[in-house]
């Protein structure tokens, strides 16, 4: 948001969106001088959609984690059955 408040001329009205059109930030210039600036979330599409994305992603992180950890585990499991000497502990 603040990229988008301080970025470019600063001549005239200014209206600018960021983040695939989800933010907002509007500046006019009234007669008498003074400048009205509105911000805000013009579209929360894009937003919903990237925090799906994340969410996503990091339960499939989690996922991939918790398998790898009982893989290892299972390698660990395997190699005491052995009889190995230099298995590390849990």
């Amino acid at each position: 948001m603040l990229v988008l408040m301080f970025t470019g001329d600063n001549s005239g009205d200014v209206h600018r969106t960021g983040l695939f059109g989800a933010l907002e930030f509007d500046a006019v210039e009234r007669p008498d001088g003074v400048v009205d600036i509105t911000a805000g979330v013009g579209n929360p599409v894009p937003i919903l959609v990237i925090f799906a994305i994340l969410v996503l992603q990091f339960a499939l992180i989690q996922i991939v984690f918790r398998r790898l950890k009982q893989r290892r585990e299972h390698l660990l499991q395997g190699m005491r059955d052995r009889g190995a000497d230099n298995v590390p502990a849990r």
